[in-house]
Protein backbone atom coordinates (compact mmCIF):
# COMPACT_ATOMS: atom_id res chain seq x y z
CA UNK A 1 0.00 0.00 0.00
CA UNK A 2 1.19 3.50 -0.84
CA UNK A 3 0.05 5.81 1.95
CA UNK A 4 -0.20 9.59 1.76
CA UNK A 5 0.97 11.06 5.04
CA UNK A 6 0.96 14.82 5.81
CA UNK A 7 4.15 16.19 7.36
CA UNK A 8 5.32 19.60 8.48
CA UNK A 9 8.77 19.61 6.88
CA UNK A 10 9.28 20.20 3.18
CA UNK A 11 12.82 18.85 2.75
CA UNK A 12 13.65 15.17 2.95
CA UNK A 13 16.78 13.10 3.04
CA UNK A 14 18.51 11.54 0.07
CA UNK A 15 17.64 7.87 0.29
CA UNK A 16 17.30 5.17 -2.31
CA UNK A 17 20.59 5.58 -4.21
CA UNK A 18 24.07 4.61 -3.02
CA UNK A 19 27.43 5.61 -4.51
CA UNK A 20 30.27 4.49 -2.28
CA UNK A 21 30.11 1.38 -0.05
CA UNK A 22 30.42 -2.19 -1.33
CA UNK A 23 31.54 -4.23 1.69
CA UNK A 24 28.74 -6.68 2.44
CA UNK A 25 30.13 -7.63 5.84
CA UNK A 26 30.11 -3.98 6.88
CA UNK A 27 26.50 -3.70 5.70
CA UNK A 28 25.60 -6.63 7.95
CA UNK A 29 27.43 -4.96 10.86
CA UNK A 30 25.56 -1.68 10.31
CA UNK A 31 22.26 -3.59 10.36
CA UNK A 32 23.32 -5.29 13.62
CA UNK A 33 23.52 -1.86 15.31
CA UNK A 34 19.74 -1.94 15.55
CA UNK A 35 19.48 -5.39 17.17
CA UNK A 36 20.07 -4.95 20.90
CA UNK A 37 20.93 -8.65 21.26
CA UNK A 38 23.63 -8.74 18.58
CA UNK A 39 27.32 -9.03 19.48
CA UNK A 40 28.00 -5.91 17.38
CA UNK A 41 25.48 -3.85 19.36
CA UNK A 42 26.98 -5.01 22.65
CA UNK A 43 30.51 -4.31 21.45
CA UNK A 44 29.54 -0.79 20.41
CA UNK A 45 28.11 -0.04 23.86
CA UNK A 46 30.86 -1.60 25.95
CA UNK A 47 34.08 -1.19 23.98
CA UNK A 48 34.01 0.36 20.48
CA UNK A 49 32.26 3.67 21.25
CA UNK A 50 34.12 4.19 24.56
CA UNK A 51 37.42 3.67 22.75
CA UNK A 52 36.78 5.64 19.54
CA UNK A 53 34.54 8.54 20.61
CA UNK A 54 35.79 11.30 22.89
CA UNK A 55 33.55 12.82 25.55
CA UNK A 56 33.53 16.18 23.74
CA UNK A 57 32.21 14.43 20.61
CA UNK A 58 29.15 12.96 22.34
CA UNK A 59 30.38 9.57 23.56
CA UNK A 60 27.82 9.34 26.37
CA UNK A 61 25.00 10.55 24.10
CA UNK A 62 25.74 7.82 21.56
CA UNK A 63 25.83 5.10 24.22
CA UNK A 64 22.55 6.40 25.63
CA UNK A 65 20.99 6.24 22.15
CA UNK A 66 22.07 2.59 21.84
CA UNK A 67 20.58 1.78 25.25
CA UNK A 68 17.16 3.31 24.54
CA UNK A 69 14.20 0.92 24.21
CA UNK A 70 12.51 0.56 21.85
CA UNK A 71 15.70 0.99 19.84
CA UNK A 72 15.17 3.87 17.42
CA UNK A 73 18.28 5.87 16.56
CA UNK A 74 18.29 9.32 14.98
CA UNK A 75 20.06 9.98 11.70
CA UNK A 76 22.41 12.52 13.27
CA UNK A 77 23.66 10.08 15.92
CA UNK A 78 24.17 7.36 13.33
CA UNK A 79 26.04 9.42 10.78
CA UNK A 80 27.73 12.11 12.87
CA UNK A 81 29.16 15.30 11.42
CA UNK A 82 32.02 16.23 9.13
CA UNK A 83 35.29 17.80 10.22
CA UNK A 84 37.38 20.33 8.31
CA UNK A 85 40.00 19.49 7.33
CA UNK A 86 39.08 15.82 6.91
CA UNK A 87 42.57 14.83 8.01
CA UNK A 88 41.62 16.10 11.48
CA UNK A 89 38.39 14.05 11.64
CA UNK A 90 37.34 12.41 14.88
CA UNK A 91 34.74 9.69 15.32
CA UNK A 92 31.38 11.14 16.35
CA UNK A 93 28.73 8.78 14.88
CA UNK A 94 27.61 5.22 15.61
CA UNK A 95 27.96 4.02 12.00
CA UNK A 96 31.33 5.76 11.79
CA UNK A 97 32.48 3.62 14.73
CA UNK A 98 30.93 0.42 13.35
CA UNK A 99 32.86 0.32 10.07
CA UNK A 100 36.65 0.35 9.98
CA UNK A 101 38.23 2.84 7.60
CA UNK A 102 41.22 2.19 5.34
CA UNK A 103 43.50 4.51 7.32
CA UNK A 104 41.70 5.15 10.61
CA UNK A 105 39.71 2.70 12.76
CA UNK A 106 36.49 4.48 11.71
CA UNK A 107 34.92 5.97 8.58
CA UNK A 108 33.82 9.52 7.80
CA UNK A 109 30.37 11.02 7.87
CA UNK A 110 29.82 10.72 4.07
CA UNK A 111 30.64 7.01 4.06
CA UNK A 112 28.44 6.51 7.14
CA UNK A 113 25.54 8.23 5.37
CA UNK A 114 25.92 5.87 2.40
CA UNK A 115 25.86 2.78 4.64
CA UNK A 116 22.62 4.03 6.20
CA UNK A 117 21.20 4.60 2.70
CA UNK A 118 22.27 1.10 1.68
CA UNK A 119 20.70 -0.63 4.70
CA UNK A 120 17.52 1.38 4.10
CA UNK A 121 17.47 0.60 0.34
CA UNK A 122 17.74 -3.13 1.14
CA UNK A 123 14.93 -2.78 3.70
CA UNK A 124 17.05 -3.93 6.63
CA UNK A 125 16.10 -0.77 8.52
CA UNK A 126 12.95 1.38 8.51
CA UNK A 127 12.79 5.19 8.53
CA UNK A 128 10.41 7.16 10.76
CA UNK A 129 9.49 10.50 9.24
CA UNK A 130 8.01 11.93 12.44
CA UNK A 131 11.31 12.00 14.36
CA UNK A 132 14.06 11.30 11.79
CA UNK A 133 14.95 7.92 13.33
CA UNK A 134 15.64 4.39 12.11
CA UNK A 135 14.73 0.99 13.48
CA UNK A 136 15.32 -2.58 12.35
CA UNK A 137 12.89 -4.50 10.13
CA UNK A 138 12.13 -8.21 10.28
CA UNK A 139 14.38 -8.72 7.24
CA UNK A 140 17.13 -6.96 9.18
CA UNK A 141 16.67 -9.25 12.20
CA UNK A 142 16.86 -12.28 9.91
CA UNK A 143 20.16 -11.00 8.56
CA UNK A 144 21.58 -10.46 12.04
CA UNK A 145 20.50 -13.94 13.17
CA UNK A 146 22.24 -15.50 10.16
CA UNK A 147 25.66 -14.24 11.29
CA UNK A 148 28.35 -16.90 11.84
CA UNK A 149 31.51 -17.00 13.89
CA UNK A 150 33.79 -16.13 10.98
CA UNK A 151 34.18 -12.86 9.15
CA UNK A 152 33.24 -14.54 5.88
CA UNK A 153 29.58 -14.32 4.97
CA UNK A 154 27.51 -17.38 5.87
CA UNK A 155 25.29 -19.12 3.32
CA UNK A 156 22.26 -17.68 5.13
CA UNK A 157 23.62 -14.12 5.00
CA UNK A 158 24.43 -14.47 1.31
CA UNK A 159 20.93 -15.72 0.54
CA UNK A 160 19.32 -12.88 2.49
CA UNK A 161 21.57 -10.26 0.87
CA UNK A 162 20.72 -11.69 -2.56
CA UNK A 163 17.00 -11.55 -1.82
CA UNK A 164 17.37 -7.96 -0.62
CA UNK A 165 19.24 -7.01 -3.80
CA UNK A 166 16.51 -8.59 -5.93
CA UNK A 167 13.90 -6.56 -4.04
CA UNK A 168 15.81 -3.35 -4.82
CA UNK A 169 14.49 -2.14 -8.22
CA UNK A 170 17.73 -0.51 -9.52
CA UNK A 171 19.60 -3.83 -9.01
CA UNK A 172 16.88 -5.61 -10.98
CA UNK A 173 17.22 -2.97 -13.70
CA UNK A 174 20.95 -3.70 -14.01
CA UNK A 175 20.30 -7.45 -14.22
CA UNK A 176 17.60 -7.00 -16.86
CA UNK A 177 19.83 -4.82 -19.01
CA UNK A 178 22.63 -7.37 -18.81
CA UNK A 179 20.25 -10.26 -19.48
CA UNK A 180 18.91 -8.64 -22.68
CA UNK A 181 20.65 -10.67 -25.33
CA UNK A 182 23.28 -11.68 -22.77
CA UNK A 183 24.69 -8.16 -23.06
CA UNK A 184 28.21 -7.02 -22.20
CA UNK A 185 27.84 -3.45 -20.98
CA UNK A 186 30.07 -0.79 -19.46
CA UNK A 187 29.06 1.36 -16.52
CA UNK A 188 28.27 4.14 -19.00
CA UNK A 189 26.03 1.92 -21.14
CA UNK A 190 24.22 0.88 -17.96
CA UNK A 191 24.15 4.37 -16.44
CA UNK A 192 22.48 5.97 -19.47
CA UNK A 193 19.54 3.60 -18.94
CA UNK A 194 19.31 3.95 -15.16
CA UNK A 195 17.09 6.53 -13.46
CA UNK A 196 15.15 9.54 -14.73
CA UNK A 197 16.79 10.79 -17.91
CA UNK A 198 17.15 14.48 -18.62
CA UNK A 199 17.67 15.30 -14.95
CA UNK A 200 20.70 16.65 -13.09
CA UNK A 201 20.58 13.93 -10.44
CA UNK A 202 20.75 11.11 -13.01
CA UNK A 203 23.61 12.00 -15.30
CA UNK A 204 25.57 9.67 -17.52
CA UNK A 205 28.82 10.55 -19.21
CA UNK A 206 28.47 10.03 -22.99
CA UNK A 207 30.65 7.01 -23.68
CA UNK A 208 31.15 7.72 -27.38
CA UNK A 209 32.58 11.17 -26.63
CA UNK A 210 34.79 9.75 -23.87
CA UNK A 211 36.14 7.04 -26.19
CA UNK A 212 37.17 9.64 -28.76
CA UNK A 213 38.80 11.77 -26.04
CA UNK A 214 40.70 8.74 -24.73
CA UNK A 215 41.77 7.84 -28.28
CA UNK A 216 43.51 11.20 -28.87
CA UNK A 217 45.01 11.52 -25.37
CA UNK A 218 48.69 10.61 -25.24
CA UNK A 219 49.61 11.07 -21.57
CA UNK A 220 49.06 7.73 -19.71
CA UNK A 221 48.38 9.52 -16.42
CA UNK A 222 45.64 11.60 -18.09
CA UNK A 223 44.14 8.42 -19.57
CA UNK A 224 44.12 6.67 -16.20
CA UNK A 225 42.54 9.71 -14.53
CA UNK A 226 39.77 9.85 -17.15
CA UNK A 227 39.01 6.15 -16.76
CA UNK A 228 39.00 6.36 -12.97
CA UNK A 229 37.29 9.68 -12.30
CA UNK A 230 35.14 10.66 -15.27
CA UNK A 231 31.58 9.47 -14.71
CA UNK A 232 28.08 10.79 -14.13
CA UNK A 233 25.92 10.08 -11.08
CA UNK A 234 23.96 7.28 -12.80
CA UNK A 235 27.26 5.74 -13.93
CA UNK A 236 28.39 5.69 -10.28
CA UNK A 237 25.13 4.05 -9.22
CA UNK A 238 25.45 1.46 -11.99
CA UNK A 239 29.07 0.73 -11.07
CA UNK A 240 28.28 0.30 -7.38
CA UNK A 241 25.19 -1.88 -7.94
CA UNK A 242 27.14 -4.07 -10.39
CA UNK A 243 29.85 -4.42 -7.75
CA UNK A 244 27.30 -5.66 -5.18
CA UNK A 245 25.87 -8.11 -7.70
CA UNK A 246 29.38 -9.27 -8.57
CA UNK A 247 30.13 -10.06 -4.92
CA UNK A 248 26.89 -12.05 -4.79
CA UNK A 249 27.90 -14.00 -7.90
CA UNK A 250 25.12 -12.60 -10.12
CA UNK A 251 27.40 -10.50 -12.34
CA UNK A 252 31.03 -10.69 -13.41
CA UNK A 253 33.33 -7.82 -14.37
CA UNK A 254 34.84 -8.26 -17.85
CA UNK A 255 36.63 -5.37 -19.60
CA UNK A 256 35.29 -4.25 -22.97
CA UNK A 257 37.28 -2.94 -25.95
CA UNK A 258 36.16 -0.55 -28.69
CA UNK A 259 37.51 0.37 -32.11
CA UNK A 260 37.42 4.17 -32.35
CA UNK A 261 37.93 5.79 -35.78
CA UNK A 262 39.51 9.26 -35.67
CA UNK A 263 39.79 10.66 -39.19
CA UNK A 264 42.01 8.13 -41.03
CA UNK A 265 43.19 6.24 -37.93
CA UNK A 266 41.48 3.55 -35.85
CA UNK A 267 42.33 3.41 -32.11
CA UNK A 268 41.61 0.60 -29.64
CA UNK A 269 40.22 1.83 -26.32
CA UNK A 270 39.38 -0.43 -23.37
CA UNK A 271 36.89 0.29 -20.57
CA UNK A 272 37.68 -1.84 -17.52
CA UNK A 273 34.38 -1.36 -15.67
CA UNK A 274 32.16 -3.51 -17.86
CA UNK A 275 29.87 -6.35 -16.79
CA UNK A 276 28.15 -9.55 -17.87
CA UNK A 277 25.38 -11.52 -16.16
CA UNK A 278 26.22 -15.00 -14.83
CA UNK A 279 24.13 -18.18 -14.87
CA UNK A 280 23.33 -17.47 -11.22
CA UNK A 281 22.22 -14.00 -12.27
CA UNK A 282 19.78 -15.42 -14.82
CA UNK A 283 18.34 -17.67 -12.11
CA UNK A 284 18.02 -14.68 -9.81
CA UNK A 285 16.02 -12.82 -12.46
CA UNK A 286 13.63 -15.76 -12.66
CA UNK A 287 13.21 -15.40 -8.91
CA UNK A 288 12.44 -11.71 -9.00
CA UNK A 289 10.01 -12.20 -11.88
CA UNK A 290 8.30 -15.15 -10.18
CA UNK A 291 9.08 -17.60 -13.01
CA UNK A 292 9.25 -21.39 -12.67
CA UNK A 293 8.76 -22.46 -9.05
CA UNK A 294 9.83 -19.10 -7.63
CA UNK A 295 7.52 -16.79 -5.76
CA UNK A 296 7.59 -13.25 -7.15
CA UNK A 297 9.58 -10.94 -4.88
CA UNK A 298 7.98 -7.69 -3.78
CA UNK A 299 9.93 -4.52 -4.49
CA UNK A 300 11.20 -1.91 -2.06
CA UNK A 301 10.49 1.62 -3.26
CA UNK A 302 10.83 4.80 -1.28
CA UNK A 303 9.67 8.34 -1.93
CA UNK A 304 13.21 9.72 -1.86
CA UNK A 305 14.57 7.59 -4.72
CA UNK A 306 12.19 9.25 -7.21
CA UNK A 307 14.41 12.35 -7.57
CA UNK A 308 17.81 13.22 -6.16
CA UNK A 309 19.50 16.46 -7.12
CA UNK A 310 16.94 18.52 -9.00
CA UNK A 311 16.23 21.96 -7.60
CA UNK A 312 12.57 21.06 -7.20
CA UNK A 313 13.15 17.45 -6.22
CA UNK A 314 10.29 17.37 -3.69
CA UNK A 315 7.83 18.38 -6.40
CA UNK A 316 9.22 15.70 -8.74
CA UNK A 317 9.23 13.06 -6.00
CA UNK A 318 5.62 13.84 -5.15
CA UNK A 319 4.45 13.80 -8.77
CA UNK A 320 6.16 10.48 -9.48
CA UNK A 321 5.05 8.90 -6.21
CA UNK A 322 1.40 9.76 -6.93
CA UNK A 323 1.85 8.52 -10.48
CA UNK A 324 3.11 5.19 -9.17
CA UNK A 325 0.29 5.05 -6.63
CA UNK A 326 -2.36 5.55 -9.31
CA UNK A 327 -0.86 2.95 -11.65
CA UNK A 328 -0.41 0.40 -8.84
CA UNK A 329 -4.01 0.82 -7.65
CA UNK A 330 -5.47 0.44 -11.17
CA UNK A 331 -5.50 -3.34 -11.55
CA UNK A 332 -7.44 -3.04 -14.82
CA UNK A 333 -4.93 -0.55 -16.23
CA UNK A 334 -5.07 3.24 -16.50
CA UNK A 335 -4.86 5.64 -19.45
CA UNK A 336 -2.63 8.69 -19.74
CA UNK A 337 -5.67 11.00 -19.63
CA UNK A 338 -6.88 9.36 -16.42
CA UNK A 339 -3.43 9.88 -14.91
CA UNK A 340 -3.44 13.55 -15.93
CA UNK A 341 -6.87 13.99 -14.32
CA UNK A 342 -5.86 12.27 -11.07
CA UNK A 343 -2.64 14.28 -10.80
CA UNK A 344 -4.53 17.52 -11.46
CA UNK A 345 -6.93 16.68 -8.62
CA UNK A 346 -3.86 16.44 -6.35
CA UNK A 347 -2.68 19.89 -7.45
CA UNK A 348 -0.01 18.43 -9.75
CA UNK A 349 -0.78 19.97 -13.13
CA UNK A 350 1.52 18.75 -15.90
CA UNK A 351 1.60 17.90 -19.58
CA UNK A 352 1.42 14.45 -21.16
CA UNK A 353 5.12 14.61 -22.09
CA UNK A 354 6.16 14.93 -18.45
CA UNK A 355 4.05 11.94 -17.44
CA UNK A 356 5.39 9.70 -20.20
CA UNK A 357 8.95 10.72 -19.30
CA UNK A 358 8.22 9.99 -15.63
CA UNK A 359 6.87 6.53 -16.51
CA UNK A 360 10.00 5.82 -18.58
CA UNK A 361 11.98 6.90 -15.51
CA UNK A 362 10.04 4.52 -13.25
CA UNK A 363 10.87 1.73 -15.68
CA UNK A 364 14.50 2.86 -15.70
CA UNK A 365 14.75 2.55 -11.90
CA UNK A 366 13.72 -1.09 -12.24
CA UNK A 367 9.93 -1.21 -12.01
CA UNK A 368 8.02 -3.45 -14.39
CA UNK A 369 5.43 -1.13 -15.96
CA UNK A 370 3.84 -2.31 -19.19
CA UNK A 371 1.74 -0.51 -21.82
CA UNK A 372 -1.02 -2.43 -23.61
CA UNK A 373 -4.05 -1.12 -25.50
CA UNK A 374 -3.45 2.46 -24.32
CA UNK A 375 -3.34 1.29 -20.69
CA UNK A 376 -0.48 1.30 -18.17
CA UNK A 377 -0.06 -1.64 -15.76
CA UNK A 378 2.28 -2.24 -12.85
CA UNK A 379 3.37 -5.87 -12.98
CA UNK A 380 5.35 -5.65 -9.72
CA UNK A 381 4.15 -6.06 -6.16
CA UNK A 382 5.32 -3.14 -4.03
CA UNK A 383 6.08 -3.18 -0.33
CA UNK A 384 4.33 -0.46 1.66
CA UNK A 385 5.79 3.00 1.44
CA UNK A 386 4.78 6.52 2.41
CA UNK A 387 4.28 9.65 0.34
CA UNK A 388 5.12 12.38 2.86
CA UNK A 389 3.15 15.36 1.64
CA UNK A 390 4.15 18.85 2.59
CA UNK A 391 3.29 22.24 1.18
CA UNK A 392 5.00 22.26 -2.19
CA UNK A 393 6.54 25.29 -3.76
CA UNK A 394 5.75 25.92 -7.41
CA UNK A 395 7.87 24.33 -10.07
CA UNK A 396 11.34 25.79 -10.60
CA UNK A 397 12.06 27.86 -13.68
CA UNK A 398 14.19 25.05 -15.12
CA UNK A 399 11.43 22.47 -14.67
CA UNK A 400 8.93 24.87 -16.27
CA UNK A 401 11.25 25.28 -19.27
CA UNK A 402 11.66 21.50 -19.51
CA UNK A 403 7.89 21.08 -19.46
CA UNK A 404 7.60 23.49 -22.37
CA UNK A 405 10.45 21.99 -24.35
CA UNK A 406 9.21 18.41 -24.06
CA UNK A 407 6.51 19.38 -26.52
CA UNK A 408 9.00 21.11 -28.82
CA UNK A 409 11.65 18.38 -28.97
CA UNK A 410 9.78 16.07 -31.30
CA UNK A 411 12.90 14.54 -32.89
CA UNK A 412 15.49 14.80 -30.11
CA UNK A 413 15.73 12.50 -27.07
CA UNK A 414 14.56 14.15 -23.86
CA UNK A 415 17.74 12.96 -22.18
CA UNK A 416 19.31 16.17 -23.51
CA UNK A 417 16.96 18.23 -21.33
CA UNK A 418 19.49 17.37 -18.62
CA UNK A 419 21.74 19.98 -20.24
CA UNK A 420 19.45 22.59 -18.69
CA UNK A 421 20.47 21.35 -15.23
CA UNK A 422 24.15 20.91 -16.07
CA UNK A 423 24.41 24.40 -17.58
CA UNK A 424 23.70 25.97 -14.19
CA UNK A 425 25.88 23.69 -12.07
CA UNK A 426 29.56 24.68 -12.10
CA UNK A 427 30.48 21.41 -10.35
CA UNK A 428 29.26 19.57 -13.46
CA UNK A 429 31.30 21.60 -15.93
CA UNK A 430 33.11 18.62 -17.48
CA UNK A 431 29.90 16.68 -17.98
CA UNK A 432 28.34 19.77 -19.51
CA UNK A 433 31.23 19.90 -21.99
CA UNK A 434 30.86 16.24 -22.90
CA UNK A 435 27.05 16.27 -23.26
CA UNK A 436 27.24 19.42 -25.40
CA UNK A 437 29.73 17.71 -27.70
CA UNK A 438 27.53 14.62 -27.76
CA UNK A 439 24.41 16.45 -28.91
CA UNK A 440 26.38 18.26 -31.64
CA UNK A 441 28.24 15.22 -32.99
CA UNK A 442 25.71 12.44 -32.50
CA UNK A 443 22.47 14.30 -33.11
CA UNK A 444 23.39 17.22 -35.34
CA UNK A 445 25.61 15.56 -37.94
CA UNK A 446 28.86 17.36 -37.09
CA UNK A 447 32.20 15.62 -36.81
CA UNK A 448 34.22 16.63 -33.80
CA UNK A 449 35.95 15.89 -30.55
CA UNK A 450 35.92 16.88 -26.91
CA UNK A 451 39.40 18.24 -26.19
CA UNK A 452 39.52 19.87 -22.80
CA UNK A 453 42.61 20.09 -20.64
CA UNK A 454 45.38 22.62 -20.47
CA UNK A 455 45.76 25.05 -23.39
CA UNK A 456 42.95 23.51 -25.42
CA UNK A 457 39.39 24.62 -26.13
CA UNK A 458 36.62 22.45 -24.71
CA UNK A 459 35.97 20.96 -28.12
CA UNK A 460 35.81 21.41 -31.87
CA UNK A 461 33.22 20.45 -34.46
CA UNK A 462 33.27 20.60 -38.23
CA UNK A 463 31.27 19.58 -41.29
CA UNK A 464 32.20 16.92 -43.83
CA UNK A 465 29.45 17.68 -46.31
CA UNK A 466 30.19 16.70 -49.88
CA UNK A 467 33.49 16.03 -51.59
CA UNK A 468 35.71 17.66 -54.18
CA UNK A 469 34.44 21.09 -55.12
CA UNK A 470 31.48 20.79 -52.74
CA UNK A 471 33.81 20.25 -49.78
CA UNK A 472 35.00 23.84 -50.05
CA UNK A 473 31.97 24.87 -48.06
CA UNK A 474 32.94 22.85 -44.99
CA UNK A 475 33.43 24.83 -41.82
CA UNK A 476 34.73 24.30 -38.31
CA UNK A 477 33.69 25.75 -34.93
CA UNK A 478 35.78 26.18 -31.78
CA UNK A 479 33.53 25.36 -28.79
CA UNK A 480 33.76 26.81 -25.27
CA UNK A 481 31.10 25.70 -22.76
CA UNK A 482 30.36 27.61 -19.55
CA UNK A 483 28.36 26.18 -16.63
CA UNK A 484 27.38 29.03 -14.30
CA UNK A 485 24.53 29.10 -11.79
CA UNK A 486 23.33 32.58 -12.67
CA UNK A 487 24.04 32.69 -16.36
CA UNK A 488 27.23 33.72 -18.14
CA UNK A 489 28.43 37.29 -18.75
CA UNK A 490 31.57 36.46 -20.84
CA UNK A 491 34.25 38.36 -18.93
CA UNK A 492 37.22 39.87 -20.77
CA UNK A 493 39.66 37.22 -19.48
CA UNK A 494 37.67 34.40 -21.07
CA UNK A 495 37.10 36.37 -24.26
CA UNK A 496 40.90 36.77 -24.42
CA UNK A 497 41.29 33.00 -23.98
CA UNK A 498 39.06 32.40 -27.00
CA UNK A 499 41.15 34.92 -28.97
CA UNK A 500 44.24 32.84 -28.17
CA UNK A 501 42.56 29.67 -29.46
CA UNK A 502 41.49 31.45 -32.64
CA UNK A 503 45.01 32.82 -33.12
CA UNK A 504 46.58 29.40 -32.59
CA UNK A 505 44.27 27.90 -35.20
CA UNK A 506 45.10 30.71 -37.64
CA UNK A 507 48.90 30.47 -37.27
CA UNK A 508 49.13 26.74 -36.49
CA UNK A 509 52.63 27.22 -35.09
CA UNK A 510 53.89 24.34 -32.91
CA UNK A 511 56.20 26.83 -31.17
CA UNK A 512 53.18 28.72 -29.84
CA UNK A 513 51.29 25.62 -28.68
CA UNK A 514 53.05 22.25 -28.96
CA UNK A 515 49.85 20.21 -28.37
CA UNK A 516 48.61 21.15 -31.89
CA UNK A 517 44.95 20.74 -30.97
CA UNK A 518 43.91 22.31 -34.32
CA UNK A 519 45.01 19.17 -36.19
CA UNK A 520 41.72 17.58 -35.07
CA UNK A 521 39.81 19.64 -37.64
CA UNK A 522 39.05 17.85 -40.90
CA UNK A 523 41.35 18.43 -43.87
CA UNK A 524 38.56 19.90 -46.01
CA UNK A 525 37.59 22.67 -43.57
CA UNK A 526 38.00 26.04 -45.24
CA UNK A 527 36.37 28.48 -42.85
CA UNK A 528 36.20 28.78 -39.08
CA UNK A 529 33.91 30.18 -36.42
CA UNK A 530 33.66 30.04 -32.64
CA UNK A 531 30.82 29.49 -30.21
CA UNK A 532 30.22 29.95 -26.48
CA UNK A 533 27.51 27.70 -24.99
CA UNK A 534 25.85 28.42 -21.61
CA UNK A 535 22.50 28.17 -19.83
CA UNK A 536 21.85 31.78 -20.76
CA UNK A 537 23.93 34.90 -21.30
CA UNK A 538 23.73 38.17 -19.44
CA UNK A 539 25.41 41.56 -19.24
CA UNK A 540 27.36 42.99 -22.17
CA UNK A 541 28.51 39.66 -23.56
CA UNK A 542 27.62 40.75 -27.11
CA UNK A 543 30.26 43.50 -26.86
CA UNK A 544 32.92 40.86 -26.18
CA UNK A 545 31.70 38.83 -29.17
CA UNK A 546 32.04 41.91 -31.39
CA UNK A 547 35.53 42.65 -30.00
CA UNK A 548 36.74 39.09 -30.75
CA UNK A 549 35.25 39.34 -34.25
CA UNK A 550 37.08 42.59 -34.95
CA UNK A 551 40.40 41.53 -33.43
CA UNK A 552 40.55 38.16 -35.17
CA UNK A 553 38.48 38.78 -38.29
CA UNK A 554 36.26 35.82 -37.47
CA UNK A 555 32.58 35.53 -36.58
CA UNK A 556 31.27 33.88 -33.42
CA UNK A 557 28.12 33.39 -31.41
CA UNK A 558 26.81 33.03 -27.86
CA UNK A 559 24.25 30.21 -27.85
CA UNK A 560 21.95 29.31 -24.97
CA UNK A 561 21.10 25.68 -24.26
CA UNK A 562 17.47 26.23 -25.22
CA UNK A 563 18.53 27.70 -28.55
CA UNK A 564 21.01 24.88 -29.15
CA UNK A 565 18.45 22.14 -28.44
CA UNK A 566 15.93 23.76 -30.79
CA UNK A 567 18.54 23.99 -33.56
CA UNK A 568 19.51 20.33 -33.14
CA UNK A 569 15.86 19.25 -33.09
CA UNK A 570 15.17 21.18 -36.31
CA UNK A 571 18.24 19.59 -37.93
CA UNK A 572 17.06 16.09 -36.99
CA UNK A 573 13.59 16.94 -38.26
CA UNK A 574 15.10 17.85 -41.64
CA UNK A 575 14.00 21.49 -41.37
CA UNK A 576 17.51 22.97 -41.56
CA UNK A 577 20.94 22.05 -42.93
CA UNK A 578 24.48 22.73 -41.71
CA UNK A 579 24.57 25.71 -44.05
CA UNK A 580 21.37 27.03 -42.43
CA UNK A 581 22.90 26.57 -38.97
CA UNK A 582 25.96 28.57 -40.05
CA UNK A 583 23.83 31.41 -41.37
CA UNK A 584 21.53 31.34 -38.33
CA UNK A 585 24.35 31.52 -35.78
CA UNK A 586 26.95 33.69 -37.47
CA UNK A 587 25.16 35.84 -40.07
CA UNK A 588 24.72 38.75 -37.66
CA UNK A 589 28.32 39.58 -38.21
CA UNK A 590 28.67 38.68 -41.92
Amino acid sequence: MITVWPVEKANFRSFGWVQDPSNLRSLCNVTAIFDENSPMHQALVHSIIPELVEERDGRDVLIEALNNRPLRISYSKLVGTAFKPRSASRCNGIVQATVKGQIRPFIGEWQADNFVRWAYAFHFIRYNYEDDTFEITEEGRELVRARGEEEELTKGETELLTRAALSYPPAVRILRLLADGDAHLTKFELGKQLGFIGEGGFTSLPQSVLLRTLAITKDPSDINKMKADWEGSSDKYARMIAKWLSKLGLVQMVSKSFQVPIQSDVHTVTIGQAYQITAKGFMALNHTNGKSSYKKLSKNVCFEMLATKAGDREYLRTRRAYLLKFISESKQGITINQLIKKLTECGLVCEEGSITDDIKGLINIGLNITYKNDLYYLEDVLNDFIIPTARLEGRSEVETIKEQMRGELTHLSHEYLGLLDLAYDSKQNRLFELKTMQVLTEECGFEGLHLGGSRKPDGIIYTEDGSGQEAKGNYGIIIDTKAYSGGYSLPISQADEMERYIGENQTRDIRINPNEWWKNFGNDVTEYYYMFVAGHFKGKYHEQIERINCNKNINGAAVSIQQLLRIVNDYKAGKITHEDIKLKLFSNYL
